[in-house]
């Protein structure tokens, strides 16, 4: 029984030609959506690409000589050569060497500035030298080795070597110890 106040009409179907045309319109379009509509793509241009022949150089053509870009330059006068330390400062205690290998000299150098009193001092291996405070001022002692000669001295935070005072006061009491 219809309910009267819902009226929907029944469509007739045609079962002999929806059934046959159906799966086929299915095929046609699960089979264009899946290749990714590869009927209509080519190769790419980019894999008929080859490999050109190398540049020839004309036989009237002569290379420059390179020789020159590679040569370091002298240094300057005065100048210190790379791995030398540089020479000491003008002024009273300003550096002091004596004779030992770099590595022997860090490790006294530091075990120095330990039994000195007043003196806190802090190891810095990269640089190869001590930051030290004493009597309020701070600075680096620095190892600097050339050969069997190791040169020890003072520098400001600035990097410039210190000479004389509370700085030229601790080498004093330094070279006392290492002699």
């Amino acid at each position: 029984m219809r309910h009267p106040l819902l009226f929907i009409p029944e469509i007739p179907m045609r079962s002999s030609v929806l059934p046959r045309t159906l799966p086929a319109a299915l095929v046609i379009a699960a089979s264009t959506v899946l290749s990714g509509c590869g009927w209509f793509r080519s190769e790419p241009v980019y894999l008929d690409s080859r490999e050109a022949r190398p540049l020839e150089v004309p036989p009237d053509l002569v290379l420059p000589s390179s020789a020159a870009a590679l040569q370091i330059p002298p240094a300057p006068a005065g100048a210190t050569a790379p791995g030398e330390a540089p020479p000491p400062a003008a002024g009273p205690a300003t550096s002091f060497e004596i004779t030992d290998s770099a590595e022997s000299a860090f490790r006294r150098v530091g075990l120095a500035l330990g039994r000195i009193e007043g003196v806190t001092a802090t190891p810095v291996a990269a640089l190869g030298s001590h930051e030290v405070s004493f009597k309020g001022e701070s600075f680096l002692v620095r190892i600097a080795a050339q050969g069997e000669i190791v040169r020890i001295d003072a520098i400001s935070p600035t990097g410039t070597a210190i000479s004389g005072g509370v700085a030229g006061e601790l080498l004093g009491l330094l070279q006392a110890r290492l002699r």
